[in-house]
Formats: structure tokens, sequence, C-alpha cells
């Protein structure tokens, strides 16, 4: 199959790096990314270890399916560019956030696009390298609950190379899942400045991830969607990603935006649209955008902590 995966940054790097070993694969990232990848292929190491070859120039040829995992905040951009140069086609989003999908379908149409979500764990290190710190399952399918031939054959193919994955008929349900796991792991590894595991080995870390969890599954039930098992999954993807460092709190680190107006934000939108209150997840909304500005205390991290074991 052919894939082209747009906004190759760690995620992204790590499906198509995987992907590349049997697929035809091109991606779409930084210029300093591409080039250092184009040189010298893209180095993947810690649970994955070794060098993989993708595309970073488009050669013409039509490809099957966008693999979209830029930043939330960005995919109506990303997505009209995708139209304008690639033209249209199903578009599978791999991104966080709660809004995605309806944006995809307003510029690509109903009919292209494919809901996803994946706790898989990776870390940028530097142009051409990035870390792969967790596996995690990915999980992909038809925003109206039907069981395609291409998602299936998308499952098989990410299967195939070594990405857990499997097609779903509640897509809608499992991003809303996906989204509460987030709002509790991102946040919270984010004021604590702390990696994935140390979330479920800490007595107070774990009563902050309930709070928040307890939240998001009460919103999330208002708006017709049962996640009850978020809290399970939330510890779930905590330990199986426990030596990355949470893509916010990345974000952070590099004194970048973060998505958590995408995430947390909207949990505080839909809440309000049903008259309820979400004090926990709009007090993490403003705390993590104060923290995008703060920068004169800088972080407790040097270069090599900040790669993990």
């Amino acid at each position: 199959m052919r894939f082209i995966i747009f906004g190759a940054g760690a995620m992204g790097s790590l499906f198509g790096g995987l992907l590349s070993a049997r697929h035809d694969v091109l991606l779409v990232g930084r210029e300093e990314h591409m080039k250092a990848i184009e040189e010298n292929g893209l180095r993947i190491e810690g649970i994955t270890n070794g060098i993989f070859y993708p595309k970073t120039k488009w050669d013409g040829e039509r490809y099957d399916f966008v693999i979209l995992t830029t930043k939330s905040y960005d995919t109506k951009k990303a997505v009209e560019e995708i139209l304008k140069k690639f033209g249209k086609m199903p578009v599978l989003s791999l991104q966080n956030g709660l809004r995605n999908e309806e944006i995809i379908a307003e510029i690509m149409g109903k009919e292209n696009v494919i809901g996803g979500v994946t706790s898989q764990g990776a870390t940028f290190l530097k142009a051409g390298k990035i870390h792969h710190a967790g596996k995690g399952e990915t999980i992909i399918g038809e925003m109206d609950g039907n069981i395609s031939e291409r998602v299936r054959k998308i499952a098989e193919a990410f299967n195939e190379c070594g990405i857990e994955t499997k097609v779903s008929k509640r897509i809608k349900e499992d991003i809303w899942r996906k989204a509460a796991v987030n709002a509790s792991i991102n946040t919270i590894s984010s004021l604590l400045r702390c990696k994935n595991g140390f979330l479920v080995e800490n007595e107070n870390a774990m009563k902050m991830l309930r709070m928040v969890c307890g939240e998001c599954i009460s919103i999330a039930r208002k708006e017709g969607f049962d996640i009850e098992d978020a809290m399970e999954k939330t510890v779930e993807v905590a330990k199986r990603t426990g030596k990355n460092i949470s893509s916010m709190l990345q974000d952070l680190m590099r004194g970048g935006r973060t998505e958590v107006e995408e995430i947390n934000g909207e949990f505080v939108r839909t809440a309000k649209k049903h008259g309820m209150e979400a004090k926990i997840n709009e007090f993490l909304t403003l705390a993590i955008k104060g923290m995008e500005s703060v920068r004169h205390l800088g972080w407790p991290y040097d270069h090599e902590s900040r790669r993990g074991p």
C-alpha cells in the first residue's frame, strides 16, 4: 500500500518508519527532519531499533491514504494543504483531540474521513532520530460504524509491520476514551514534569488522574458515549508508555504551543453545552496555557534525561 504521513514528527515518523519496511511511504514534515532522513535514513531507538528509509520527496504518483499526525490545532491548515497538493483522498487521523474528524470532513468530505487513535509512545530526539518509548494499541474505524474493506486493509498493513491495530465499530467512542486518557496523562505529567510511569507509581499523582478522568467520563456520558473504563485505560497506557515523556510535556520543554485547548478545553466546552461545570479541566487548561508562556525558570532536564533510558 502507499501511505503519506503528513506531519511527521515523533509519532508520524514512528508509523512512517515501521510502515516503510513493507510499504511505499512518503513523509511530509519539517525541512530539517526531512533532510536528515533523506541523507542518513530515519533512526529509531528504544523498543524499535533500526534505520528506515521512507521517501521524503513526492514523485507525483497517487497515494492510497494520508495518515494525519499533525498537532490538532493545525488540522484545518494541514488538510487544506493536502487537498491542494495531493487532491481529494482518504485521511486517517491519528491525532489527539476531539474535533479533528469534523474538520477533515468539512474539507475532504465525510466519505474521506477515517477515525483513529493510538497509544504508541514516541519522543523526538533530533532531526532524523526518534525514540520509541512504549508500545500501545492502535484502533481505526469508519465514522459511521461500518467495517469497510479499506479499514481492514489498513489494519492488516499496520499489523504486518508490527503496529498492533484493531478495527472498531465504535470509533467515535474510542476517540472520546482516548481524549479522556490524554486529558489525564498529558496534563498531570506536564504539571509534575515527569515521565508517564511516575503517574501510576505515585499516590498523589494517581489521585489527580482519577479526578481528571472522572470528570471527563461524566462529560462524555452527556454526549452519549460510554467510556466508563477510561480510568482503567489511563492506567494501562501510563504503564505501557512508562518511559515516555508525554507529547504535551515535550511541547512545553521545547517552549512550544500545546494541544490542551483541543483536549481539555473541548471537555470544558462540551460540559458548558450541557449546563455542567468542568472545574478540573478548566483549571488544567488555564494552567497549561499559562505554562506555555513561562520561560524564566527553565526546565530541570538536561539533554540526556530528555531522551529517557
